[in-house]
């Protein structure tokens, strides 16, 4: 295979004319000059090809050159005398480099392993991989490399490199990214998962519009969305349209698959197909044969049906445009006072009414005329009339609604209740023959306890005959709520003024106390008036809470305690009785 024309090297002086057994590609290694060392092409590293080039170059210049390039040799008039380096093109660039600074001429002697073009890119992927330091998008485009010549094959490769067979056409199919999704890998845009959701698909066309909407998204290339979009994007085994046809008619056609190398052969919506445009025209035309069988079907049972329509992309559960004057005849599911569609299909033709069908495939593969259908837009209220409007009900309504339900549960449990005081036979039910004893409650007077719950079955009328006792005990049990959350209310107001009152009182003291304890936490005067929740000489006190006064402090406290006139007397005694007069705290 004839290589990608290169830019012709720089001639050589006559003195470093290539020996007649260099074109031979000889395998050892070969002192060939600087100057007609040129990259090759399909140098498998393609990512950050300068990086940290003058520091090598400093070390080739203080050590020499430790490890041998990988080339070969020039094959056409123009190139002849050019070795094209395919393994060690950073070191390449750092010998450049130390020709620009004037430390080496044209004429430095480099040790080069000559081999045949394709063995060359063999050694060079050889080596990056062994340093596992390459860059993934490189390493797919190497395998790439590997295959072009046409002189192996994913096995071959698989055995000399030690990889399984899958493992080589995972990166093969990798290889072939477009390449605008390798070069976002190579700076560091795209993650390896995302490139294998990309690969799902070998159309860099679809690749390409996913990318760039993907490209969109402030989180980036996720890769869930990929593979959706590619699975939506590509018509499989499990598609309407190719059960409609079927699989023995696709491979007559020459209807081919494309493995799914990166999940499972099937995958969850079976294989997917690489000749979709066999499938789409097969049932396109099977479809318009059956097309005047369907119709006469629909007449003899409606005989107002005047014609049908297909759903666009024969996939049921799309619908076509409506006819021009036309609507479509649609029962929304809140619409519980309409019949089903057949019976409404029924109505319209009973009423003489024109019907416009709709056919397609369904899931499972079979060419039927959907329940849905077009009628004139001025017959639709017809056979759809107008919903009534609910009556609204008020707040009192459904505040007695409420009531009237709380009652009657209520004497449900009266109900229950009689029933298992008089131990009526066949109407209590183990909830659970093996009930779950994740935990326990403690009842009074008896400790901790496990919940075993059995079901009392009560009929209609037994509830019917207490609510009358049902209506009294509710009432009882809302007076007691209504007490409850009067004394929940009170005691929260008393709480607030005595807090009011006990604020006001630190307040109003003089001098003002050296440590106030506010939220349970103490608080220390400063020598600027501020308090803060730390000492002022302490390492602690420049994290500590600060606040300007004593009144700030006070401001937002949800409890005011203890106070001390001193820290002395707060270090004797943190947790005492409290000082609160002013003699004491003066």
């Amino acid at each position: 295979m004839a290589r990608a024309k290169k830019a012709a090297a720089q001639v050589a002086p006559e003195e470093m004319t290539a020996p007649e057994g260099l074109r031979v590609a000889p395998m050892a290694i070969q002192p060939v000059p600087l100057g007609r060392l040129v990259r090759a092409p399909e140098n498998v590293r393609h990512t950050d090809k300068a990086a940290d080039v003058e520091s090598l170059a400093d070390d080739i210049a203080a050590h020499g050159l430790l490890q041998s390039l990988i080339g070969y040799a020039g094959d056409t008039d123009i190139d002849a005398a050019a070795v094209y380096i395919i393994g060690g093109g950073r070191r390449l660039q750092a010998l450049q480099l130390l020709r620009e600074r004037g430390s080496i001429a044209d004429g430095y002697e480099v040790s080069v392993l000559i081999r045949d073009q394709a063995e060359a890119i063999e050694l060079s992927l050889s080596e990056n991989l062994a340093r596992r330091d390459m860059n993934p998008a490189d390493e797919f485009a190497a395998f790439v490399e590997l295959m072009r010549p046409g002189t192996m094959s994913p096995a071959d490769i698989a055995k000399r490199f030690g990889f399984s067979e899958r493992y080589v056409k995972q990166r093969l199919r990798l290889g072939g990214l477009a390449p605008e999704i390798l070069d976002a890998m190579r700076e560091g845009k795209l993650t390896i998962d995302a490139a294998m959701a990309y690969a799902r698909s070998q159309d860099q066309k679809l690749q390409l519009k996913i990318f760039n909407a993907e490209a969109k998204k402030p989180w980036g290339h996720g890769v869930q969305s990929i593979r959706s979009a590619i699975v939506n994007a590509q018509m499989t085994t499990g598609d309407a349209l190719f059960k409609f046809i079927g699989a023995k008619d696709y491979k007559k056609k020459g209807g081919r698959y494309e493995d799914d190398l990166f999940g499972d052969a099937e995958g969850y919506t079976g294989r997917k197909l690489i000749d979709a445009d066999i499938i789409v025209n097969l049932a396109a035309d099977r479809a318009y044969f059956q097309q005047a069988r369907l119709l006469s079907e629909a007449k003899a049972s409606h005989p107002t049906t005047s014609d049908l329509l297909p759903c666009p992309g024969l996939r049921i559960g799309r619908m076509p445009t409506a006819p021009k004057g036309y609507a479509l005849v649609e029962r929304p599911y809140y619409r519980q006072d309409l019949p089903s569609y057949s019976e409404l299909r029924d109505q319209a033709a009973a009423k003489g009414i024109d019907i416009v069908g709709i056919y397609g495939v369904e899931y499972n593969g079979k060419l039927i005329v959907h329940e849905q259908f077009f009628v004139p837009g001025a017959r639709l209220t017809d056979i759809i009339p107008a919903r009534q409007e609910a009556h609204f009900k008020s707040e009192a309504e459904r505040a007695a609604e409420r009531r009237a339900a709380s009652i009657r549960s209520v004497a449900a449990f009266l109900a229950a209740k009689q029933v298992r005081e008089e131990k009526i036979d066949g109407r209590h039910y183990w909830r659970s023959m093996r009930p779950d004893l994740y935990r326990t409650e403690q009842v009074e007077g008896v400790g901790d306890c496990y919940s075993v719950q059995l079901d009392v079955m009560v009929t209609p009328a037994e509830i019917d005959a207490q609510l009358e006792a049902a209506e009294a005990e509710f009432e009882r049990q809302e007076a007691e709520k209504v007490a409850r959350r009067e004394a929940e209310e009170r005691a929260k107001a008393e709480a607030a003024a005595a807090l009011e009152a006990r604020r006001a009182e630190v307040l109003a003291m003089d001098p003002a106390p050296i440590v106030v304890q506010v939220d349970g936490v103490a608080h220390f005067r400063w020598n600027d008036g501020t308090y803060g929740d730390e000492q002022e000489d302490t390492p602690e006190a420049e994290e500590c809470s600060q606040y300007d006064d004593l009144e700030e402090l006070l401001e937002g406290a949800d409890a005011v305690g203890l106070i001390w006139p001193s820290i002395e007397a707060w270090a004797d005694n943190p947790h005492g009785d409290n000082v609160e007069t002013e003699e004491q705290v003066a």
